[in-house]
């Protein structure tokens, strides 16, 4: 496969999925599951948040019924160990205890101050999002829909077998590793990703927003093509394991 034959691919998935609805999750037509409408769910959950004093009328500030939708939708419901209320719950005290904290400051922030607070921000995820597990991979597909202004992107084994493919073989499977090497790769790509159209969003203002202010649209690009790299191999390689670890498969280096 061409890099320009999987990156045609890899931008007609991108967009089916930007409105489609996930057809795995309960009848498979609920929209919230499109990629537009995780956005709106977990984005537009903080810009409501940040409006009203951090606080959701009692609720959480994102439901576990949306955490949920993600893990069908990013196939992370092996990990058994921790359900979509403690994780809904763990959310909270992110929010609150780190998010709220920059939140009038991220716009300030230089590239590389972005992306060590990503850095940062997956493994204090993925160190207290979960219970007693630890997990990148999970805490990356948060972050990627919770916060778009940062240049957050989704870790697998699957993600770090298709960089090594693309000739950047990252030194170990830990998430400061892969990012680093996932943007030098994103970042030699990027204007081929920007010559694609951008989706039209009908959605909501957290979606529309996050077309127009970020980088979120060529990062979700670029991830799609990570998967179309790897698209004949096992598809599990892009999950993790009950544990919350990457699966054991063809295995990457580190």
């Amino acid at each position: 496969m061409s890099t320009e034959d999987g990156l045609d691919r890899a931008h007609a998935t991108a967009l089916q999925r930007w409105q489609a609805p996930f057809p795995d999750f309960a009848s498979g037509h609920d929209r919230r599951t499109s990629d537009a409408g995780l956005l709106e769910l977990f984005y537009g959950g903080l810009l409501h948040a940040a409006a009203h004093d951090w606080l959701n009328a009692g609720r959480r500030l994102i439901d576990k019924t949306y955490v949920d939708m993600l893990w069908h939708v990013q196939r992370l419901t092996r990990m058994r160990a921790c359900g979509a209320e403690q994780i809904a719950a763990a959310l909270d005290d992110f929010i609150r205890g780190e998010v709220a904290l920059r939140w009038t400051t991220l716009g300030q922030l230089t590239a590389d101050d972005r992306a060590a607070l990503a850095r940062a921000w997956v493994e204090h995820l993925a160190t207290h999002g979960f219970g007693s597990m630890h997990s990148e991979a999970a805490a990356s597909r948060l972050l990627f829909y919770l916060c778009p202004t940062l240049p957050v992107f989704n870790l697998s084994s699957g993600h770090l077998l298709a960089l090594q493919q693309l000739g950047h073989p990252t030194p170990s499977q830990r998430y400061g590793d892969y990012a680093a090497h996932a943007a030098a790769a994103y970042r030699e790509r990027l204007p081929a990703l920007l010559d694609r159209a951008t989706p039209v969003s009908t959605d909501g203002d957290a979606a529309r927003q996050v077309l127009a202010e970020t980088d979120w649209w060529p990062r979700r690009l670029f991830d799609q093509l990570l998967r179309e790299q790897v698209r004949e191999g096992d598809a599990t390689l892009f999950a993790c394991d009950d544990a919350g670890q990457l699966v054991v498969g063809r295995r990457p280096p580190g």
